[in-house]
């Protein structure tokens, strides 16, 4: 990031007065397991210090969502079930809704945690369909894309509303609206958040580039695997109820020949088979946002 963007997403960063931060214990339980050697104990013992992460977790791990064909009943159990890294994806998961409670007149919880957890999973089925080694990134890239946006949202709703307008009325793309009113974009801000977070810089470079996936370097396939997951997310209306200026019947087959040039042997694949393999899972997403964070208000589900 040069030096000019970072100085305005700091500047802007001082103006926020809550500027959402992951919990100390989060942080504690990420270092225990990028440790040389994790001891699971430990990381169960530390996980289960907390009684909402626990509760939360284990209900996301139990989820339709998460699609195993077994319960986990404990924290050490999922453990050696999951494996570590992904783990690291449930506790993610999980502590963001903590850290996270996104309220307002643009943009409702139900709404943002939908089309993030609908970017996660499809993401992440889109990855294992082409035999991506990395299945568990493309998760994370689903599920954090959109952070800069909903604190855009939050902070900032004149402005926000004003992006808004100038999609719907100008016929802009999202990212061309915030340049003009902002100078810089949420993809931008939720990456530099990202950082602060201590997030891997892999995973910092795909969110920032989400929108201009030729500019990630070597990820270009798994940033690819995220943005065609996004648009499935749209089409599905698993959105935020407001245009974002992107003809998205012409993007999505457009994307999926570009993983198809990243993957030849995709070329015999029908996107319409995929499109209705995920149609079969937007339920799961909404059921898993309902059933692990509570009961949400019916308006907040409702369609602007």
């Amino acid at each position: 990031m040069d030096a000019e963007r970072k100085n305005l997403i700091e500047k802007y960063a001082e103006e926020i007065e809550n500027l959402p931060t992951l919990p100390h214990i989060v942080i504690q339980i990420m270092d225990k397991i990028h440790a040389p050697e994790p001891n699971i104990d430990e990381l169960a013992d530390l996980v289960m210090s907390d009684q909402v992460l626990t509760t939360r977790m284990l209900r996301l791990v139990n989820s339709v969502f998460w699609g195993l064909n077994r319960t986990v009943n404990s924290v050490k159990e999922a453990l050696i079930y999951l494996g570590l890294r992904e783990m690291s994806n449930l506790i993610y998961s999980v502590s963001l809704t903590n850290s996270f409670e996104i309220n307002t007149i643009h943009i409702k919880r139900v709404r943002f945690w939908e089309h993030s957890f609908g970017c996660a999973l499809y993401s992440r089925l889109i990855a294992q369909k082409i035999g991506h080694p990395d299945a568990e990134m493309a998760y994370l890239a689903g599920l954090l894309h959109d952070l800069g946006e909903a604190i855009f949202a939050m902070s900032f709703p004149d402005a926000f509303e004003e992006i808004i307008q100038r999609v719907a009325c100008e016929g802009k793309t999202f990212c061309e609206a915030e340049q003009g009113i902002l100078r810089i974009d949420h993809a931008a801000f939720g990456a530099w958040l990202l950082e602060k977070w201590g997030v891997p810089e892999r995973l910092c470079r795909i969110v920032a580039k989400h929108h201009q996936i030729e500019e990630v370097g070597d990820d270009q396939s798994l940033s690819a695997v995220m943005r065609l997951a996004d648009l499935i997310c749209q089409f599905q209306r698993l959105d935020f109820g407001y245009l974002e200026g992107e003809p998205i019947n012409v993007e999505i087959p457009l994307m999926w020949k570009k993983i198809q040039s990243y993957y030849p042997e995709m070329a015999r694949e029908d996107m319409a088979d995929l499109l209705e393999e995920f149609r079969d899972q937007e339920d799961a997403v909404k059921e898993t946002v309902r059933s692990v964070y509570g009961a949400m208000e019916d308006a907040e589900a409702t369609v602007v």
